[in-house]
């Protein structure tokens, strides 16, 4: 479920704790693209490629599917880091340093691959069980509870140009809506309003672990205006 659109700013290399007072967006040049509109290895990584000192550092920054999942993964740090309380970031960092002894161990490209596939896994997992526990209030149909809108965007991230897609809304308690329309209800919305959600609907005889397609009925309470909507473009079991 998650699909977060962040600006990230963090450096997963060997030293971790740097990073932790570190800002990427201070650091990150911008993105040169080439003739096909990918961005250069070397300017998609978390890290600065012209200070690369072992080899898979030098590896990651001469290939582009690498440098972006090293990119990636730097974001996804960046928000947790700006989200979870002092003892979850804690876990995060030992078990970032973990695996760089494990990802600075391999060879060849391959092995590289799969150790961010599998890290940015395991940090899901760490992401998905905070938003269970913030969201443990209105896990039940029938359930609501009073929070606050802490984003309100577009349903995908959209290109440079482009017209917005769809609407999405986050609250502070985890609860995200998805709508592929315009909502005018939602869009009417500002990040901080006093909102109250109520879960109305859960999919049943959904795969183990997938929990898309939970339907809230939100009241923003400065506005008065009242959707429903699911927390998933998909419902559980779907693409």
């Amino acid at each position: 479920m998650m699909s977060r659109v962040v600006v990230a700013t963090i450096v997963v290399l060997a030293c971790v704790t740097a990073f932790a007072s570190s800002g990427r967006s201070q650091q990150r040049q911008p993105l040169k693209i080439d003739e096909r509109g990918n961005p250069y290895p070397e300017t998609a990584t978390s890290f600065d490629c012209k200070k690369a000192t072992s080899n898979v550092e030098r590896l990651i920054c001469h290939d582009y599917p690498l440098a972006m999942a090293d990119g990636s993964m730097g974001e996804q740090l960046w928000f947790m880091k700006r989200e979870l309380t002092t003892q979850q970031w804690a876990d995060v960092i030992r078990s970032q340093r973990t695996w760089l002894q494990r990802r600075n161990a391999c060879r060849d490209s391959k092995c590289v691959e799969a150790a961010y596939e599998e890290q940015s896994q395991e940090l899901d997992k760490i992401w998905d069980s905070r938003d269970r526990y913030l969201r443990r209030n209105v896990s039940r149909v029938g359930q609501c509870e009073k929070t606050t809108v802490e984003w309100i965007g577009p349903r995908l991230q959209e290109a440079q140009g482009e017209e917005p897609d769809g609407t999405s809304i986050r609250f502070v308690n985890a609860v995200r809506q998805v709508s592929y329309d315009r909502e005018l209800e939602i869009l009417s919305s500002r990040v901080g309003d006093p909102a109250r959600v109520c879960l109305i609907k859960i999919p049943k005889e959904c795969p183990p672990g997938d929990n898309r397609g939970r339907v809230y009925r939100v009241t923003n309470l400065r506005t008065g205006k009242q959707w429903a909507l699911p927390d998933s473009s998909h419902e559980c079991g779907g693409a």
